[in-house]
């Protein structure tokens, strides 16, 4: 994904460089047919950036819906484990005080578990949103470059005496 963008930015700079030159103006002509194609094909790269911030989202729910399903879990062994003692009172004490201490566990493994995918799903968010960023910046730049070029371009005709 990443590496297709700059791909594409590195065939755009291979156009750019080997674009005809045009003496005394350091302009360089270059066929726009082949630029407009390659900003297809990064527009088309996008996307894929996109789908892995959301299959991160996706991925880190399903990792929370597992760490809840476990606390679930837990739990019950522990509300079935204290309905088995509670006919003896010591024993209930016991068995009350061991559910509770399963609860307590079950629900720091959750918390555990949801703070480290979702500072997992940040960092990855982060890679994606500075990549885009980054891929957008570029094709600003390029695209401004390409404008200034074609406007320069005319103003140029524009000057030159007919004949």
């Amino acid at each position: 994904m990443e590496n297709d963008v700059y791909e594409i930015l590195e065939e755009l700079e291979e156009i750019v460089d080997r674009g005809t030159k045009i003496p005394m103006t350091g302009k360089v002509l270059v066929d726009d047919t082949q630029i407009f194609e390659l900003i297809d094909r990064m527009r088309a790269s996008l996307p894929e950036e996109i789908r892995e911030a959301q299959r991160v989202l996706y991925e880190r729910q399903k990792i929370v819906d597992e760490a809840k399903a476990e606390a679930d879990h837990i739990l019950e062994r522990a509300k079935s484990y204290v309905e088995k003692m509670a006919g003896e009172n010591e024993v209930t004490k016991q068995a009350q005080t061991y559910a509770e201490d399963l609860v307590r566990q079950a629900q720091g493994y959750a918390k555990e578990v949801k703070i480290g995918a979702v500072q997992y799903t940040d960092e990855l968010l982060q890679q994606v949103e500075k990549s885009v960023a980054e891929t957008l910046k570029s094709l600003h730049q390029n695209r401004e470059e390409l404008r200034t070029l074609a406007k320069r371009d005319q103003s140029g005709k524009k000057a030159e005496p007919t004949e």
